[in-house]
């Protein structure tokens, strides 16, 4: 990709321009369109395909701390207890003054989403869980409660959930949409953009391709055949994108559009591009066709490669979020995660990208879990009366594994780990010393919280298939480097550490908060967080403007 280089930006003839313009509609994007708008810029919001990207998909929890739904849920929290506890969620993935900030600043982006419709609540689910049941909408995101992190700061509930049934993410990005459309915001869709246009160094402008009006429908529908929710669906996007690429080929018009004060980058990660996945992770690679992409068709690396032809540099693009759910169904948290040498090698309740990252290190990428007879059988009774969404989501998932994954049953643990392919004599003594440890009031020798240990007994045993071979276990990821930015202006950033003028990013495009690794509501709040600097900075960039307009508040729900 080659950007295109022009001497004078005033000589070229524009199809439509703006002070900002922002590449890809999900939360980020729609944070920096409505962070520029608020400081006076004029701003177009352009997405390839109908808006709301990874976002809409998403469970909608925002991760934040010392805010007011803590409060009315009798919570105590801080922005020091937030940062003692995210210094080891987030290590060196950001500069330790920008992740101050980020606290510092975490309650008032919650209240700013708030004054733009997004609703939150107080109603708090206390227990483990990867995603809170219906009408709970504040909860543990993260490793808060394991041993480990509970040992240097205070457990607190940080996740915030967008109120509303089902997922989050949907209701989330409905309420900045419709802040977006009244506040002014112009939202170009159904325009991809294809190369960024230079001037004397400095980016002021964008190629795209837009689709007519009449063809929106039919481009959307495409779009829509693949959704992150189903998993096997790597033919069915090879078709869909087949059919978008040659109708946008023979239908679409290009068009410059100039941006006075900056582009902003924000069309999400490159879970979508099997190239740079084998360049960056050969492990995954190796499984892509077993793996399931949290993620829609948008995150392709696109974003990323308009970004590297203007001479940014990137980071972390070997950091993935690799998941592997365990609970729900609860009950399966009796059991004990093991290799094939029968050993364990991380907490079973910890945050699903922990067991995930640690899973694929393991040798060929292979681990079962390992459950007594009556958690298996009352698992499977959870799944079935644990509600429709948590039914669909997780219960349906786990009960198709145990079905066609491999699971495995033995009387006892020599029997079920000859079945199971696992070391005898390596499984018999970690389950030995497992049960001697609880009865000695020993700690978990892999820091489980202590709550949800319990003795796993001489058998009957059930072995769940948990490798990343394993399609039928959804090895769910996405991608978690990206642009390497400026901290203080989101500016994208060159290889020698100099900001390229005009440029930025934010979200999953650029390297942020949700880089080190992942939990459950830091990457939307990055994308609050990183979308805002960008767009004030961008805004800033295009010159003086009117007196700032009053943001309409919107009462929480």
């Amino acid at each position: 990709m080659t950007p295109i280089t022009v001497a004078d930006a005033d000589a070229v003839t524009w199809d439509d321009h703006a002070d900002v313009v922002v590449v890809g509609f999900g939360g980020a994007g729609a944070s920096a369109a409505l962070q520029a708008r608020e400081d006076g810029a004029e701003v177009m919001l352009l997405d390839r395909f109908g808006g709301g990207g990874t976002t809409a998909y998403s469970g909608g929890v925002i991760y934040a701390g010392a805010t007011r739904f803590q409060r009315e849920a009798g919570l105590d929290d801080s922005v020091e207890n937030m940062l003692a506890y995210l210094r080891m969620e987030v290590g060196d993935a950001v500069r330790p003054e920008t992740l101050r900030r980020f606290c510092e600043g975490s309650a008032g982006d919650v209240e700013w989403l708030v004054g733009h419709g997004v609703g939150y609540a107080s109603d708090t689910y206390l227990d483990k869980i990867t995603y809170p049941p219906e009408g709970k909408y504040l909860y543990y995101s993260g490793n808060e409660k394991s041993p480990a992190f509970a040992a240097h700061a205070r457990p607190v509930p940080r996740g915030h959930r967008a109120v509303g049934p089902g997922f989050g993410g949907g209701h989330y990005i409905a309420a900045l949409r419709r802040a977006a459309e009244r506040e002014g915001v112009t939202l170009s869709l159904h325009t991809r953009v294809t190369r960024l246009v230079i001037a004397s160094g400095r980016v002021v402008g964008v190629e795209a391709v837009t689709m007519p009006a009449e063809r929106h429908a039919a481009h959307q529908a495409l779009y829509e055949k693949v959704s992150p929710y189903v998993p096997h669906n790597h033919k069915r996007t090879e078709h869909a994108l087949t059919a978008m690429q040659a109708m946008e080929a023979r239908d679409g018009r290009t068009i410059l559009i100039r941006a006075r004060g900056g582009v902003i980058l924000s069309t999400g990660g490159f879970a979508y591009s099997r190239e740079l996945i084998g360049r960056h992770d050969p492990v995954l690679a190796q499984h892509y066709e077993a793996s399931h992409r949290l993620s829609t068709m948008g995150s392709d690396g696109s974003g990323v490669a308009l970004g590297m032809s203007a001479g940014g540099a990137t980071a972390r693009m070997d950091s993935l979020y690799i998941a592997r759910n365990i609970a729900p169904p609860e009950a399966l948290l009796e059991g004990i995660l093991v290799n094939q040498t029968g050993e364990r090698f991380v907490a079973e309740d910890a945050y699903v990208s922990l067991i995930g990252g640690l899973l694929a290190r393991q040798p060929e990428g292979k681990a079962w879990l390992i459950v007594p007879a009556r958690a298996f059988r009352r698992s499977i009774r959870e799944a079935l009366t644990c509600g429709w969404q948590r039914f669909k989501y997780f219960g349906v998932p786990m009960l198709i594994n145990y079905a066609l994954g491999g699971t495995r049953r033995g009387r006892d643990a020599a029997a079920l780990a000859r079945r199971a392919g696992i070391d005898p004599a390596g499984l018999s003594a970690t389950i030995a010393a497992h049960d001697g440890d609880l009865a000695a009031g020993r700690p978990d020798s892999v820091g489980k919280t202590e709550e949800l240990r319990a003795s796993l007994g001489t058998g009957p045993f059930y072995a769940v298939n948990m490798a990343m071979e394993n399609r039928h276990a959804l090895t769910k990821f996405m991608t978690l480097g990206g642009l390497t930015v400026d901290e203080e202006s989101g500016a994208v950033t060159r290889d020698d550490g100099n900001n390229i003028p005009g440029l930025y990013a934010a979200g999953m495009s650029a390297v942020g908060l949700h880089s080190n690794g992942y939990i459950s509501g830091l990457s939307l709040a990055d994308g609050v967080f990183s979308g805002r600097r960008a767009g004030r900075d961008a805004a800033a960039a295009s010159g003086p403007k009117p007196a700032n307009r009053p943001v309409e508040s919107v009462p929480a729900l």
